[in-house]
């Protein structure tokens, strides 16, 4: 479910701050903003409540990497200066775009092991 819903619901941020900064000052950079700042409160989140009070290590609960899709979706809307082809064409990018942007973080659990003689994936 990773995959598919954490666009759908990170994507209704990221429209109703484009929505705003587009309608009163022709600023084509709200989903970035609301990305980097969803982004900041999550690592925030990540080490006052994973490192600090549990001693986990927060490379095991990284969280996604949304800014390359929230930048597709103003690179849209900045050339298009259209809600229809943005909401049509920048949200389906938006999503598209989200899990391969996440690939470089989960590399290194995709590596194989050998232990005690057995390949494990």
């Amino acid at each position: 479910w990773w995959p598919i819903v954490t666009p759908m619901t990170t994507f209704k941020f990221c429209a109703a701050l484009q929505d705003y900064n587009w309608v009163n000052h022709r600023h084509p950079f709200g989903a970035t903003l609301s990305i980097l700042a969803l982004g900041t409160g999550k690592w925030i989140a990540v080490f006052t409540s994973w490192m600090w009070w549990s001693n986990y290590p927060p490379i095991f609960v990284m969280p996604a990497t949304l800014l390359p899709s929230a930048l597709v979706l103003d690179i849209v809307l900045l050339l298009t200066r259209n809600w229809t082809i943005t909401a049509v064409i920048g949200a389906w990018m938006f999503a598209i775009l989200f899990y391969p942007s996440n690939w470089p973080i989960f590399a290194y659990s995709h590596t194989p092991l050998v232990v005690d003689g057995a390949l494990l994936s």
